[in-house]
């Protein structure tokens, strides 16, 4: 019984027991469930799992379409500056257009000048043969000068044109540069939610993985399809409770705290035990393995074991394992050695994939009784008895 259920339970306190709300699993384990519940779970996860792989598909596609608009913005934002710098070289040709008009218009003022001060602009226009002759010479030297004057506000009219486009087109290139930073921004908001989707995807497999082990296990004892999974399992009554190492000091102790990584719950659903990476972990009554979860994302490798202490159920978890070293519906007594403290190296800080660890630790956890949804579970958590306050030490168990 205590296998059955305590591989659902692993299930849903995997997310709970750590991080409250992280990955939270809303199937029941009950009293009076049967493998035939274990198994409408097992399908509503696999449900859960489909949903999950469509939504990372679904982002992963907005991902890439906004790549795609930012390398297009990327693309016409150097085609704009490669614009901006034709226009600055044309608006520089046009200066120097204009100064080498002005330098005609300079050259033919000073010539009338000479005419006129030797009387041969005079005499120029004198010598006309006709009235007509006259005119036309008088108006030549008017077209000369005109032409200057037209000249200059044309390429002053061209000045300005192009000016007024480099102003645009900066402006352009600011719109486009402002464009680029949402798709970046978009980009990186959409990889956080891959990010957790995968974590969903990779911790649901695992839940899935583990509630099949349990399955599979409680078939293999010979569990009917119908039968109460309670009166399936029979575990031996324990006198007290010990402490699973023989010495340690408390790092982060149970109820409210301040949360020591991202995702992990302000509300501690156990204690947290100081001891070096490796350090065995015992059983703390006597009771059976209910059910295993390895590598979870935010808790690590963890072991739920079902127990009686004096009649009453129980359920004990240890976390951030190094090491498991027992299976689903093994027996545990004291003197079992359930797994090998980790918390260090499997740190996501430390390169490992436990992101709701900061250190080599050990986790124990502790409830009464056996049969929960993930509501149920916060809500028969205990402080596990017989431990000294905060960054104090015991050296027995």
């Amino acid at each position: 019984m205590m296998k059955k259920i305590s591989k659902i339970f692993i299930i849903i306190v995997s997310s709970i027991i750590i991080l409250g709300n992280f990955m939270t699993v809303r199937a029941e384990v009950k009293p009076g469930d049967t493998l035939k519940d274990l198994r409408n779970q097992l399908k509503d996860l696999q449900n859960k799992r489909t949903a999950q792989q469509n939504e990372k598909k679904k982002t992963e596609a907005e991902i890439a379409a906004n790549r795609n608009k930012m390398i297009q913005a990327s693309n016409e934002l150097e085609e704009t500056k490669s614009k901006m710098s034709e226009i600055t070289e044309e608006i520089d040709r046009t200066n120097r257009d204009i100064d080498d008009v002005k330098g005609e218009t300079e050259e033919l003022l000073r010539l009338y000048q000479k005419l006129e001060s030797e009387n041969i602009y005079t005499s120029y226009i004198t010598g006309a043969s006709s009235m007509t002759e006259l005119i036309m010479r008088m108006e030549v030297i008017n077209q000369l000068s005109d032409y200057n004057d037209q000249k200059i506000s044309e390429l002053e009219l061209m000045i300005k044109s192009n000016e007024k486009l480099n102003k645009e087109l900066e402006k352009y290139q600011v719109t486009l540069g402002n464009k680029i930073v949402a798709y970046e921004d978009a980009i990186a908001a959409l990889g956080d939610d891959l990010g957790e989707i995968e974590l969903g995807v990779v911790d649901i497999n695992k839940q899935i993985s583990s509630l099949q082990e349990s399955i599979k296990t409680y078939e293999t004892i010979g569990c009917g399809e119908n039968q109460e999974i309670l009166q399936c399992v029979n575990v031996a009554n324990s006198k007290d409770w010990l402490k699973p190492v023989s010495q340690g000091r408390i790092n982060s102790v149970y109820g409210y705290r301040t949360s020591p990584t991202p995702g992990a719950s302000s509300n501690h659903k156990g204690i947290d035990i100081g001891v070096a990476e490796g350090t065995p972990a015992y059983g703390t009554a006597n009771g059976t393995v209910g059910a295993i979860v390895r590598g979870s994302s935010c808790g690590g490798n963890m072991v739920f074991v079902w127990a009686y202490v004096n009649n009453k159920p129980y359920t004990y978890v240890f976390m951030h394992l190094l090491e498991i070293k027992v299976n689903v519906g093994d027996p545990v007594t004291i003197n079992t050695v359930v797994g090998l403290s980790g918390g260090g190296s499997t740190a996501s800080r430390n390169g490992g994939y436990d992101k709701c660890t900061t250190g080599a630790h050990l986790h124990y956890g502790l409830a009464e009784g056996g049969f929960y949804d993930s509501s149920n579970f916060n809500a028969h958590t205990i402080n596990p008895p017989g431990y000294p306050g905060l960054y104090q030490w015991f050296y027995s168990r």
